[in-house]
């Protein structure tokens, strides 16, 4: 995935890349399900041989609608970052004209002016307060994911252990393992892309 120059851009462009690149999570979220769903009609054609590997089957299934859910969440999440964004640059414009405008008319500044600017100043701050906490919020959904990622690792190993048990449906099972890893860690390099992009603000 494509590295930012995260730093040359405004936050509320890259709380809407974070929604954008999570679409790519959405996919490969609705492939882990996928997954699951052939995992479960090959576990039930080995019968008994895969009874160890149908409690996963339905983890895996979870995980991705789980993941599915949470994505959902962080979209909204990032787009209402956004929006408060802007809120907050359009506020900061407005301050710094004031300030500037101010320091133009030099001493003799009009009371009404120093209230403009008071006023400006308060709306500045709540903006930036809702924003710290908005953006406190997305970043604790993408690390809701991540662990989920983390568990889905662990899942992988121990659904390659019960595939063994399963004999001529072995490969097969293997295979659903091998894709359920891949696409956890597709999803754990975006999401940390995601919080790269955060962490530059």
């Amino acid at each position: 995935m494509e590295k930012y120059n995260t730093y040359k851009r405004p936050f509320f462009v890259s709380a809407a890349t974070v929604a954008g690149n999570l679409v790519s999570v959405m996919h490969i979220a609705k492939e882990i399900s996928l997954a699951a769903k052939n995992a479960k009609a090959i576990a039930e054609r080995a019968g008994e041989k895969a009874n160890g590997f149908r409690p996963i089957t339905d983890y895996i299934d979870e995980m991705g609608y789980e993941t599915m859910s949470l994505v959902n969440a962080i979209n909204k999440e990032a787009l209402e970052v956004s929006r408060i964004a802007v809120n907050e640059l359009r506020a900061k414009e407005v301050y710094q004209k004031l300030l500037s405008a101010k320091e133009y008319i030099g001493e003799d500044v009009p009371v009404s002016v120093e209230k403009l600017i008071q006023e400006a100043s308060e709306r500045l701050s709540e903006h930036t307060i809702e924003l710290e906490k908005d953006k406190a919020r997305l970043i604790h959904l993408l690390e809701e994911i991540k662990n989920q990622m983390r568990a889905s690792a662990v899942i992988s190993t121990c659904s390659r252990v019960e595939a063994t048990q399963a004999e001529e449906y072995e490969t097969s099972l293997q295979v659903v393992s091998e894709n359920v890893d891949a696409a956890s860690k597709k999803i754990t390099m975006i999401v940390n892309d995601c919080d790269d992009l955060l962490a530059h603000h």
